[in-house]
Order: C-alpha cells, then sequence, then structure tokens
C-alpha cells in the first residue's frame, strides 16, 4: 500500500486542477456573454429614442429625480430610454409629492411633463395660558375649538386668529413653508370687566367665589371669568346666581330681591269641597301651604249655600300653623213674579205656579218658568241671605219667539237662498170680472196668511237639480223646466232630508200621497202665497201686474215674449226687448217689488194646490189655505218667457196641468216651524 501511493497522488492533483480549470472557464464565458447582453441591451436602448420629461413646477426640477419603476429601461438625467409598452415613471423632489407617471406608447421618444403638487406647510399653535375652549380661525375661517390649533395650510403668508370668553381675542401672522412644521405660541390678556350689584334689602352681604366681597350697592373689577355670586341679608333666604365676565359682554348687573324665609299653613275646614283662597290663590286644602313669613296674608274660604270666612294671620320664619274654618249655612229669599202666570221649576222641581217666595240655599240654583205655548225661560241664580232676589219674567208666545231668532234670510244646502215673509195679511186673490184679460177660473176669494214662511229668491237652476237626480247637461245656472210636480215635489223631500228638516210631502210608491202641514220641510209654494208675493208683499195695495197697475211693461220687467220671440211664442209684445228668446239665467232681471226674481217671466212656477175651478163660499176667508187635498192637475202661476198676451202677464193668471213644459219649473219655500206651534 505504501509504495503505491506517490503514484496516486500527482494523477488526483491533476484532476482537481482539470476541474479548477472548468470551472473558471465557464465563469468568464458566462462574464462574457453577461457583457455581450448588456452591451446588446445597452445598444438597443442607446438605438431607442429617449423620452425627455419635464418637472413642473420650475422650483421643483433642480432637485427632481426620476426612476422608472415599471417596465424595462433607463433613466438617465431628463432621459428615460425603455423597449416596455407602458414603462411608470416615478417622479420625486424636496417639499412636493411624489409622482407616479405612465408613460403612453405614443409619448415615446417625445417630451413629457410631470407636475408635482406642493407639501403643505403644518401649523402648529398653542396659548398661553392654554384653554380647552379656545376657538381658532385660520385665515378667518373656523376650523377648530379647542386647546390648541394643529392645521395645514399652502406655502406662504397666512393669519391665525383664536377667541376665548374670557380673555381678550388675539391674531397672529404666521408664514408657511412647504413640507416644514411651524409653531408659535399666543400670549392671552383676560377681558377687564365690571360687576355692579344692587338688592333689596340694601346692605346685603355679597360673596365672589366663597370670599367676602363687601355689601350691597356693589361695585367690583373682574378679570375675564366664571363666578359663582352669593347674597346674604338677615331674616332673608339666601342667594345664588353664576355670572361670567366675557369679551362679548364685559359688564354685568344685576338687582336681587332677597324674600323672606317661608312658614307653613295647614288647613281644617268644614265643610269639605268649599273653596279655599289664599293671597287670592286658590289651594287645596289637604295640603300644606307656603307662605312668606313677617307677613300677612288673607285667608278666604268659601262654599255655595254657606257665609264665606275670612282670616289674617301672620307667621313666624319657620313657623308650621294649623287654621280652623267651619263655614255657617246661608239661605236666602227669591220672589219671583211671571205673566202671564207659568208653573215654577227649581232644579227641576215644581216648587210653585204665578207668585212664589221661596227661600233657597245660597248655592247655584236653576230656576225654570214653563207654560204651554210659551218660550219656557230658564235662570241661574245664587240666592243670598244679604238681600232678596226678585225675578220678574214675561213669556212670550213660542211663534213670536220663533220668528224672532230666525234670519232673515239664509242659503240652504245646494246654494238656494230663502227669504223670510211674515204676511199677517188679508187680500183678494183671482181677479174680478171687469179685468181686462181675466178668466173664469180666476175667482176672487178672501185670504189671510198667518204664517211666517221662507220663499226662494229664485227660481230651482238646473244645477241645484241635477245635486237631487244627476246632470242633463242643461245650462247650470238656467232654471229647470219640463220638469214633472211630482219630480218637484220629491226635491223637496230630498232637501228636508238632507238638512234634518220633517218632510213636508207623504210619499208611496214613488208617488205622492198626501202631505204634513204640521212639517217645517221644504214644499212648493201654496198658490196663496205666490200670488201675494207677486202682487201685494212690498206694496201698499194690490197690484195687478208684478210691476203694478199700469199696462206698459216697463223696460227690464222680465223675460217674457219679445220681439225676439216672434215666431217662437204664439204672442209677442211689441217694441219690447229683454235680450233672451228663450230661457235666461236666474236673476238676469231685477228683484220684483217683493225682493224675489223671476215672478214675472222666465219660467212659469208649480205651486203646491191641486187644480181646481170650484168657487169659494159666499163671504169665507181662507186662513192660511192649501188647496183641495186632490185632483187631477196642479195649479202653475206666472208669466213664462212664451207669454206675450195681456192675459198671461198679469199675476192672477193660473192654470192647470197634469205634466212638464218647456215653459214651467218651480221655486221652493217652507214654513218657519210647523202647524202645531203656538201662535
Amino acid at each position: 500500500m505504501n509504495a503505491s501511493e506517490p503514484e496516486s497522488e500527482p494523477g488526483f492533483e491533476r484532476g482537481l486542477r482539470a476541474a479548477r480549470a472548468r470551472q473558471a472557464r465557464l465563469y468568464v464565458l458566462g462574464l462574457v456573454a453577461l457583457v455581450l447582453v448588456v452591451v446588446a441591451v445597452a445598444g438597443i436602448l442607446i438605438s431607442t429614442n429617449a423620452t425627455r420629461v419635464t418637472i413642473l413646477p420650475a422650483e421643483a426640477e433642480p432637485e427632481g429625480s426620476i426612476e422608472l419603476t415599471e417596465g424595462f429601461g433607463l433613466a438617465v438625467g431628463d432621459a428615460v430610454y425603455t423597449v416596455s409598452r407602458a414603462p411608470v415613471l416615478l417622479v420625486r423632489a424636496p417639499g412636493f409629492r411624489d409622482a407616479r407617471r405612465a408613460i403612453q406608447p405614443g409619448e415615446k421618444g417625445r417630451r413629457i411633463a410631470v407636475t408635482l403638487v406642493p407639501l403643505p406647510g403644518r401649523l402648529v399653535v398653542t396659548t398661553a395660558p392654554a384653554l380647552v375652549d379656545s376657538r381658532w380661525s385660520f385665515d378667518g375661517r373656523l376650523v377648530k375649538v379647542g386647546e390648541l390649533l394643529d392645521t395645514e395650510g399652502e406655502d406662504g403668508a397666512h393669519e391665525v386668529a383664536v377667541d376665548h370668553p374670557f380673555f381678550v381675542p388675539a391674531t397672529r401672522d404666521v408664514e408657511l413653508k412647504r413640507g416644514e412644521v411651524t409653531e408659535t405660541e399666543i400670549a392671552l390678556e383676560p377681558v377687564a370687566g365690571r360687576l355692579t350689584i344692587i338688592s333689596d334689602p340694601a346692605g346685603a352681604k355679597v360673596e365672589i367665589g366663597g370670599t367676602d366681597a363687601g355689601a350691597t350697592p356693589l361695585d367690583r373689577t373682574l378679570a375675564g371669568g366664571e363666578y359663582r355670586i352669593t347674597v346674604t341679608a338677615p331674616d332673608r333666604q339666601p342667594l345664588e346666581d353664576v355670572i361670567r365676565i366675557t369679551n362679548a359682554r364685559p359688564d354685568v348687573a344685576r338687582n336681587y330681591k332677597l324674600l323672606p324665609f317661608a312658614a307653613t299653613l295647614n288647613f281644617d275646614v268644614s265643610p269639605a269641597g268649599g273653596e279655599l283662597l289664599v293671597d287670592g290663590r286658590r289651594v287645596d286644602p289637604e295640603r300644606s301651604v307656603e307662605i312668606t313669613a313677617a307677613q300677612d296674608h288673607t285667608i278666604v274660604y268659601l262654599r255655595d249655600g254657606y257665609r264665606g270666612e275670612t282670616r289674617t294671620v301672620r307667621l313666624a320664619p319657620n313657623e308650621t300653623r294649623t287654621l280652623t274654618l267651619a263655614l255657617q249655612p246661608d239661605l236666602g229669599l227669591v220672589e219671583i213674579e211671571t205673566d202671564p202666570p207659568a208653573e215654577i221649576y227649581v232644579d227641576g222641581k215644581l216648587r210653585g205656579e204665578g207668585n212664589a217666595s221661596l227661600r233657597l240655599l245660597a248655592v247655584p240654583t236653576r230656576i225654570e218658568l214653563r207654560k204651554p205655548g210659551y218660550r219656557s225661560i230658564a235662570r241661574n241664580i245664587l240666592p243670598s241671605a244679604t238681600r232678596p232676589l226678585v225675578i220678574r219674567e214675561t213669556l212670550i208666545p213660542e211663534a213670536v219667539a220663533r220668528l224672532a231668532e230666525a234670519p232673515r234670510t239664509y242659503t240652504n244646502s245646494v246654494g238656494i237662498e230663502l227669504v223670510l215673509f211674515e204676511p199677517n195679511d188679508e187680500f183678494v186673490m183671482g181677479a174680478p170680472r171687469h179685468e181686462i184679460g181675466q178668466r173664469a177660473n180666476e175667482f176672487e176669494r178672501r185670504v189671510r196668511l198667518t204664517r211666517p214662511f221662507y220663499a226662494a229668491k229664485h227660481e230651482v237652476t238646473n244645477a241645484q237639480m241635477a245635486a237631487f237626480r244627476g246632470s242633463r247637461g242643461l245650462a247650470p245656472n238656467a232654471p229647470v223646466s219640463d220638469v214633472r210636480w211630482q219630480d218637484a215635489a220629491g226635491f223637496a223631500n230630498w232637501l228636508s232630508a238632507g238638512e234634518g228638516l220633517a218632510p213636508f210631502y207623504r210619499v208611496a210608491g214613488g208617488r205622492v200621497r198626501g202631505i204634513d202641514p204640521k212639517a217645517d220641510g221644504y214644499r212648493l209654494l201654496s198658490e196663496a202665497e205666490w200670488e201675494w208675493l207677486a202682487r201685494k208683499a212690498g206694496r201698499p195695495d194690490r197690484s195687478i201686474f208684478g210691476w203694478g197697475d199700469g199696462a206698459t211693461i216697463p223696460r227690464g220687467a222680465g223675460n217674457i215674449a219679445d220681439e225676439s220671440a216672434n215666431g217662437v211664442a204664439r204672442n209677442f209684445v211689441p217694441n219690447y226687448n229683454d235680450g233672451h228668446a228663450r230661457i235666461a239665467p236666474v236673476g238676469s232681471f231685477a228683484a220684483e217689488k217683493s225682493g224675489l226674481f223671476d215672478l214675472t217671466g222666465n219660467v212659469s212656477e208649480w205651486v203646491h194646490d191641486w187644480y181646481s175651478l170650484e168657487p169659494p163660499a159666499k163671504g169665507s176667508v181662507a186662513v192660511d189655505p192649501l188647496g183641495p187635498s186632490f185632483g187631477d192637475a196642479h195649479v202653475i202661476k206666472g208669466s213664462s218667457w212664451r207669454s206675450g198676451t195681456r192675459t198671461t202677464l198679469r199675476a192672477a193668471y193660473r192654470d192647470g196641468l197634469s205634466s212638464g213644459r218647456d215653459d214651467v219649473g218651480f221655486r221652493v219655500g217652507r214654513y218657519l216651524h210647523g202647524e202645531d206651534t203656538p201662535k
């Protein structure tokens, strides 16, 4: 073994040296390849047109730098060499925010600009002394409330202001630099204020913040701040207050009134349930009441039917006292006289009739005087033991009372305006035989109207009728026409139901079968009422026509058959023109002497009465007549737009009709009260 070792060592060394030589050659070849690649890339980049970068603003360029952060290439100075499709640059400069910028394919080989945004300057301001509720403004804008101001601003000059209510407001000019912190402190000067105090009573002791400050009146200089004030005086309740001396209100004045110490009153009252007043203020007798000590107080206890008691009390400071108040019953004399004699009710119980002398408990009492047929009278009284109470009353008939209360005019639920009439009048209906134009059916009848009634100012319009039976597309303000008497009566009952009135017409099977003369609901005017309105109401004497007795028709008398109706109506009035060939809107002409409209002309009107040709009994006087109780037709009254003769224009003209006609309408009325109301 030893003999062979010298031969083996040279071979091993040779192999090791050969391996090292191969490794060295590989390193050399790799380095040469890398150099060749770098030279090739550099050649490619150098052969590529450089993209030039301008850094803005100008003050950022001298110290600016450009780096290629994404993509393959090289940045040298302001030139960027790259073969990447969209390389990204990082541009930096001291005092400015970093900016990233991609080079778009169309920008390669050209000059591009990158604008850097300046960094703000930071400002930190404190005050001496430090105050947590200071109000900070920066360049005139409130930015914070707190102990210090920490804010940012652009490079340049700025103004900072601080305001605290207890110090004089201060301002400071500062210069900020990009990316730098500027610190400053503002010394605040306290506000110089003044406190003035007066009191009732004067000479009260004043403490400010727990320190004796003297007696009132007090005039003291104080620095800005918040102070607790205590004011005391002998036998008076202490008073505490907090005042503030501020730069907005440096001078503070106070006028204090110190109240005496309180005392306590308790009460023992009989009988219970009365009204207890302490110095005019109502209090609960079951509770204690605090009053001002060392001062007179008036105590009053009252109860209906008892004599009140009044006491004056004065209590020492902090004293508690129980006051006993016992009332004595009180009766009063009440004398009652009535005309005519009436039943006397006291709190709903009958106590006499006519004249009576009653002793009643002095409590609120209701007296009622009642008599059939008369309006009852009720009085709330309070009898008194000190003086008799005399009640003298005259009872008014119920009918008279209702008449006095009734409105002279009113407008109902569908807009019909009604006027109240009080005829209490006797007149002659119809016409004498010698009257020109008189017809045989116009019997003269003596009539007395006694019941107050309402009559519509205007004939019922299409719009008002449409609310009852639906619209038919007719002129809304024109009077309804071509309407059956049954429909007119149905409209009247419908109005009554809508307004809570007793219906006048009794209807069965859709037809009127009778009437209720005691009802106060709507109805058609009676023939007597219609004729009284047309020729007597508002006049000293009965007239022939609505306008008077003259045969010449005055201009504007009404919508009748004028010259424009020539060819439309059988007869017309020459030399008269009312402006309407047919129906006119209601109220187109002046009101007649009754105050109603269109009793002459426009449309003739259904009235309540059945049509009859029976003459009246000789010497008879009909009182509030409503006509026969049955018949085949109903009466129509008044002229229409088709009337052109003396006969039809007279107020006495009447006719019978069993169906509607295109020149016949109606108006409504109603009694003020039912027939059973005493008169």
